[in-house]
C-alpha cells in the first residue's frame, strides 16, 4: 500500500477536484464536504474482518465533511458512501495498479468512523499480512472477580445466577464453547442478607456450571504480607474449595486489585506456585494502568501474566442510570468504540467484571451480550473461549519477545508505588545515575575504581560470581527483578554508578535500561578495536578457555573458525570493536547528551584529566583526583593513593603480553575497516573528539 505525491486540479463546472498522480499521470475525481446517507462495505479482495454487504444508515446530523472519490475500471470502491441524490461514490478506493503496476489504497476520511478504522485494518492486513500473521480467531474470556465479596444490598441472588446460567448458554451462540470464570474469596460465602446468601448458596450447587478460580481468603492485598502468611491465607481458600466442591480445574488466579502481579512481589508468586501451582494470572498494571492499549504480557518465576482489560464496569456500577458519564458512554464503546476494537486487535482478550455487575440491572450481561452480536454482525472474526493455560501458550507464541518483561521504576507510578511491599521504599535513593557500558578490555574496571575516590561518588556493592559488576541489564541477573537490582545500590550519594562492561554490544541491554533508569548517564570508552580484541583472546587464554587454546592464536580463530565454539569465540573477540553498530541501538533510548565518550588511550596516559572531565559533565564539585593517583612503575599504569599507600587492581588488570604480530594487525585492522571510519564519521559530524587511534586508522586507510 503506497501513499503518493498527489496534486489537485479544480473543476468549476462539476465543484469537484481531480487527483493526478505525478509520477503516474493518473487521476481520480474527487467531492469534498460532502454529506452521506449510508455507508457499505463493497466486495473487495482487501477486506478480512469487515464483513462485506454490511451498511449503516447515517444521522442526518452528520456533517457535511466527507471527501469521496469517483470510481472507474482502474479504481475499485472498497467502502461505498451512498448520497441524498442516490449516487453512490467512494470513501476508500483501490488503486488496482492497472497503470503502473503498483497497488494503492487511498483513503478519503480519517479513522474516527469505525467502518473506515475496520477498513484500514484491512488495508494493512492485505498490503503486509500473511494467514498466519493475521488470523480470524479471537479468543475471549471473561473472568467476575469477587463473587462472594460485596456490601449487603449490592450482592447477586438465586435468580442472578439462574440468568448468568441461561446468558452462559446464550452467549454460546456467538463465543464458540463460552464459559464464565469465577474468582473467589472464600471467608465471604454467605456474608450478604438472606437472599443473597440464598444467592451464594445457589452459586455453589450450580458450581460446575462454571470455571472457577482463586482470589485470596479475605480479598488480601498481598504486598503486605509475607510469603507464611500468604501461604496459609491461599490454603484456607483451597480447603474452602475443596469443601465446596468447587471445580478449579485450571492453574490460573487473580490477585485482588492485580496487587503483586507488577511490580512483582515475589514471596506471592512463591505461594501462588506451591499452594495452587499457579502457571497463569493477568494484570491490567504492566506495564502501565493507562494506557490500556499498550497493555502487555510476560513470564517470570515461571508464571505466564498476560494482558488483562477493564470493560467500564467497576463494583459501583450496578444501575444503568448510575453508570459514569452515562450509559450512552458504554453504547458508544460497544458500537465501534473501545471495546469492539480491544476484541479486533488482541488475538486474546480477557475482561475484568464483577458480581455486582451481575445483580441489579447486570450491567455485563447487557454489554457482552451486545458486544457479541455486534462483531457478529459487522466482522468476520471467530469468537472463541479457551483455558487460561491454552490462552497464555498462544499469546507467548505470538508475542515472544515479551516473555522476558521490562522492568520500570515502581516509585514514578502512583499506582505502582500503592502496591509496593514493605521491602521497597521510595524515599531512599536505589537506582544509579550512571552507567559504564564498556566495552570489556577498555579499561572500564580502572575507569569506576578512579572514580570511587570522589566523595560524592559511589559504586554498586560487590556481588559474588561477577567481581564488581551486577550484569543486570540483558543477563540473567535481569531475571531477579528490580528489587534485587535496587538492594546493590548504596543509599549515600550525589551521584551511583554502576560498571558491567557486557552491556555496550548485548542487544536487550538498552531498552531494558531506559525502561528502569531513562535519565541515566552512560559512558562508553573507545579503545582500537583491534588492540580490543587481541586483549580479549589473551583474556580467555589466561582463563585457559579451551577454544581459544586449542586454536593457538587469535589469527586462527579469525580464518579458520568453523565450529559453534570457534565462531563464538571470534564473535566475542570483534562485536565490541563495533562501536557504531551498538551505539545505534543505545541512541534509540537515550539522547547522545546522555552519553560520554572516554578515549581509553587517554585515560591510561593522563587518568585525572579524563576523570575532572568527567565529574564536571556530572555536576559533581571539584575534587583533585592528581593526588589521588599515582603511576606504578611496576605494574605499569596508574593506581589509587589511599591514605598514602598505593591501592592497584588485580592480577588479571593490566596483564603483559606478547604485542601482536604485523600479519594479525594488517588483519584486524582490515576487519574493523569499515567499522572504524563508521565511528569516525559519527564523532565528526555531532563534533565530539576524535581519538589519536582513530585519526591515524583512518589515515592509514584512506
Amino acid at each position: 500500500m503506497l501513499f503518493q505525491c498527489i496534486r489537485r486540479v479544480t473543476d468549476p463546472v462539476e465543484s469537484r477536484e481531480m487527483i493526478e498522480d505525478e509520477s503516474t499521470g493518473s487521476s481520480l475525481w474527487m467531492w469534498q464536504n460532502q454529506r452521506i446517507q449510508r455507508l457499505t462495505v463493497t466486495p473487495s479482495p482487501i477486506h478480512k474482518v469487515s464483513k462485506v454487504g454490511t451498511y449503516r444508515n447515517l444521522s442526518v446530523h452528520e456533517p457535511s465533511d466527507w471527501i469521496l472519490f469517483e470510481t472507474s475500471p482502474n479504481f475499485e470502491s472498497i467502502l461505498t458512501a451512498t448520497v441524498k441524490s442516490g449516487y453512490e461514490r467512494a470513501v476508500v478506493v483501490r488503486d488496482k495498479g492497472l497503470e503502473d503496476g503498483v497497488e494503492r489504497v487511498i483513503f478519503g476520511r480519517n479513522l474516527t468512523d469505525f467502518q473506515v478504522k475496520m477498513t484500514f485494518f484491512d488495508a494493512l492486513w492485505w498490503a503486509m499480512g500473511t494467514e498466519k500473521t493475521f488470523q480470524l480467531d479471537r479468543f475471549v474470556q471473561v473472568d467476575i472477580d469477587d463473587v462472594f465479596v460485596g456490601a449487603q444490598g449490592t450482592r447477586i441472588v438465586e435468580e442472578d445466577v439462574r440468568i448468568l446460567i441461561q446468558s452462559q448458554k446464550s452467549f454460546g451462540k456467538y463465543v464458540e464453547n463460552f464459559r464464565f470464570m469465577l474468582g473467589f474469596s472464600g471467608s465471604y460465602f454467605r456474608n450478604g442478607d438472606d437472599s443473597e446468601d440464598r444467592g451464594d448458596e445457589f452459586l455453589v450447587e450450580k458450581a460446575p456450571e462454571f470455571v472457577w478460580f482463586p482470589h485470596m481468603w479475605r480479598h488480601n492485598h498481598a504486598h503486605e504480607h509475607n510469603f507464611t502468611y500468604l501461604e496459609a491465607i491461599m490454603t484456607q481458600n483451597r480447603i474452602f474449595a475443596k469443601n465446596m466442591n468447587l471445580p478449579v480445574d485450571y492453574p490460573y488466579a487473580i490477585a485482588p486489585q492485580h496487587d503483586g502481579v507488577f511490580p512483582v512481589h515475589e514471596q506471592m508468586f512463591d505461594a501462588w506456585k506451591k499452594v495452587w501451582n499457579v502457571s497463569v494470572t493477568a494484570t491490567e498494571e504492566y506495564p502501565h494502568f493507562k494506557p490500556p492499549t499498550a497493555r502487555k504480557g510476560f513470564i517470570h518465576s515461571e508464571i505466564h501474566v498476560l494482558p488483562r482489560q477493564t470493560c467500564g464496569l467497576y463494583t459501583h456500577t450496578q444501575r444503568f442510570d448510575e453508570y459514569p458519564d452515562g450509559f450512552d458512554k458504554v453504547i458508544q464503546s460497544i458500537q465501534g468504540g473501545d471495546l469492539f476494537f480491544t476484541i479486533l486487535f488482541n488475538p486474546i482478550s480477557i475482561f475484568m467484571t464483577h458480581q455486582q455487575n451481575y445483580a441489579h440491572d447486570r450491567l455485563a450481561l447487557y454489554t457482552f451480550e451486545n458486544l457479541f452480536r455486534f462483531l457478529k454482525c459487522w466482522t468476520t472474526i471467530r469468537l472463541k473461549w479457551q483455558d487460561p493455560v491454552s490462552s497464555a501458550k498462544l499469546y507467548f507464541q505470538k508475542f515472544p519477545e515479551e516473555r522476558i518483561p521490562l522492568w520500570t521504576n515502581p516509585c514514578t507510578d502512583p499506582r505502582h508505588r500503592a502496591i509496593l511491599p514493605p521491602s521497597f521504599n521510595c524515599t531512599r535513593k536505589t537506582l544509579p545515575d550512571l552507567l559504564i557500558l564498556g566495552p570489556q578490555k577498555t579499561g572500564s574496571t580502572a575507569l569506576g575504581s578512579f572514580l570511587t575516590l570522589h566523595p560524592n561518588v559511589t559504586q554498586n556493592t560487590p556481588v559474588p560470581g561477577s567481581f564488581e559488576e551486577v550484569q543486570f541489564f540483558g543477563g540473567k541477573n535481569y531475571l531477579r527483578g528490580v528489587e534485587w537490582y535496587m538492594s546493590n545500590f548504596p543509599n549515600t550519594s550525589t551521584v551511583i554508578f554502576e560498571k558491567s562492561a557486557t552491556y555496550f554490544d548485548n542487544p536487550s541491554a538498552a531498552k531494558q535500561a531506559a525502561t528502569l533508569i531513562p535519565h541515566a548517564k552512560l559512558i562508553v570508552i573507545l579503545q582500537n578495536p583491534s588492540q580490543r580484541a587481541y586483549s580479549w583472546f589473551q583474556h580467555l587464554l589466561a582463563h585457559k578457555d579451551p577454544t581459544a587454546v586449542s586454536s593457538g592464536s587469535l589469527l586462527s580463530i579469525l580464518e579458520n573458525s568453523t565450529t559453534s565454539s570457534e565462531l563464538k569465540v571470534k564473535q566475542r573477540c570483534l562485536s565490541g570493536g563495533k562501536y557504531v553498530h551498538h551505539l545505534d541501538k543505545w541512541l534509540e533510548h537515550f539522547s547522545l547528551q546522555h552519553i560520554h565518550f572516554v578515549d581509553a588511550d587517554e585515560l591510561k596516559r593522563e587518568p585525572a584529566k579524563v576523570l575532572f572531565t568527567i565529574s564536571k559533565w556530572l555536576d559533581l564539585p571539584d575534587f583533585e583526583f592528581d593526588a589521588h593517583i599515582r603511576f606504578s612503575e611496576s605494574k605499569g599504569f596508574s593506581c589509587r593513593l589511599i591514605e598514602g599507600k598505593t591501592k592497584c587492581l588485580g592480577e588479571s588488570k593490566g596483564r603483559k603480553y606478547e604485542p601482536m604480530t604485523d600479519e594479525l594487525k594488517r588483519k584486524l585492522d582490515e576487519t574493523f575497516q569499515l567499522d572504524n571510519s563508521a565511528l569516525f564519521k559519527f564523532l565528526r559530524k555531532n563534533r565530539l573528539q576524535i581519538p589519536e587511534w582513530l585519526e591515524e586508522a583512518v589515515r592509514v586507510t584512506a
